[in-house]
């Protein structure tokens, strides 16, 4: 698939590496998260070249995950996440999880986020059932409907996983 057809994908995980699928999207969104909201401070804190900085911060108020704010000193603008960039929080502690349980030695220094009131490390992100059942890749099956149509009306996407289900 074309890098330009992901963004028309029925498929949101295609449609969301459209959006935010590179190395320095997903660093720019970190630091974000961290509070970080002026252009200068993206680029020392990533050390990336400044018209790809330029061009991945377009592209994130383009998409509306930015939104360009006048900054209170006057001269100069900031970054600031909006909604749809704030929800993307949830994705990035999902992958600073598995990076934890699967890319450290014990022996390494690891970034760890703690609950900023207890100091405690926070539960792991996990996909949930609604009765309260953690599910795994083998516990889901995916569907397709309209975005605006209850999930009952969708159709099962036939996946390999289906097709050994059925077999």
């Amino acid at each position: 698939m074309k890098r330009q057809e992901l963004g028309r994908s029925a498929c949101p995980i295609d449609r969301s590496l459209y959006e935010v699928g590179d190395t320095w999207t997903l660093q720019i969104l970190r630091d974000a998260m961290h509070g970080v909201t002026r252009f200068t401070d993206f680029s020392n804190h990533i050390g990336l070249a400044t018209n790809v900085l330029s061009a991945r911060l377009q592209k994130l108020v383009t998409v509306g995950i930015f939104e360009i704010h006048e900054s209170a000193l006057g001269n100069s603008h900031e970054y600031v996440l909006t909604e749809k960039g704030r929800d993307f929080h949830t994705v990035l502690a999902a992958l600073r999880q598995w990076g934890q349980k699967h890319l450290f030695d014990d022996d390494e220094l690891v970034n760890r986020v703690v609950d900023a009131r207890t100091g405690r490390q926070p539960l792991p992100v996990a996909l949930t059932a609604d009765d309260g059942r953690e599910l795994s890749a083998d516990d889901i099956l995916i569907v397709q409907s309209r975005a605006a149509d209850p999930i009952e009306s969708g159709t099962p996407v036939d996946t390999p996983r289906r097709r050994r289900s059925r077999a």
